[in-house]
C-alpha cells in the first residue's frame, strides 16, 4: 500500500449491486505489500461488510482501507447513509438459516470492530491483523 497511514478509498457505482470481484482486486492491489493471509482475510471481511451495507442499509457509499501508522493491522471502513441502523454483536446463528453469519465472521477475523455514526452516515470498521 502506498504510504502507511494513508487511506485509500474505493467509490461505489450507484444503483447496482457492489462489484465484489472488482473490490477484491482493488484490495489485493492496495495490500500488495502485506502477506497472502492478511489479504485473504481482508477480502473476506470486506465483502461481508460491503454486502451487509448493500442488503441492510441501501448500499455502501465508500470503502476505505489503510495501515494505521505504528500498528500491525489493516483497517477497513465501510460507509453507508443509514446511521439509525446499527449492526449488533452476533448471536448464535440459526443453523437452518442461510443468513446470520456475516458479523460472526467479522468478529472472528478481526482484532476489533465497531460502528461510528455522524450526521447522515454510518461507518462500520474492522481491523485485521497483518500476518
Amino acid at each position: 500500500m502506498g504510504t502507511t497511514g494513508t487511506r485509500q478509498a474505493y467509490e461505489f457505482p450507484t444503483g447496482c449491486a457492489p462489484p465484489l470481484g472488482q473490490i477484491r482486486a482493488w484490495l489485493r492491489e492496495q495490500l500488495s505489500e502485506t502477506g497472502r493471509i492478511t489479504i485473504a482475510d481482508t477480502e473476506l471481511l470486506t465483502t461481508e461488510l460491503v454486502t451487509n451495507a448493500h442488503e441492510h442499509a441501501d448500499g455502501a457509499a465508500e470503502l476505505r482501507v489503510f495501515l494505521p501508522s505504528g500498528r500491525d493491522v489493516v483497517r477497513v471502513e465501510v460507509d453507508d447513509r443509514r446511521p439509525h441502523l446499527r449492526p449488533c454483536r452476533p448471536a448464535k446463528p440459526d443453523p437452518t438459516s442461510p443468513h446470520g453469519r456475516g458479523l460472526a465472521l467479522v468478529e472472528a477475523i478481526s482484532t476489533e470492530w465497531g460502528v461510528d455514526t455522524g450526521e447522515g452516515y454510518k461507518t462500520v470498521w474492522a481491523e485485521i491483523p497483518v500476518l
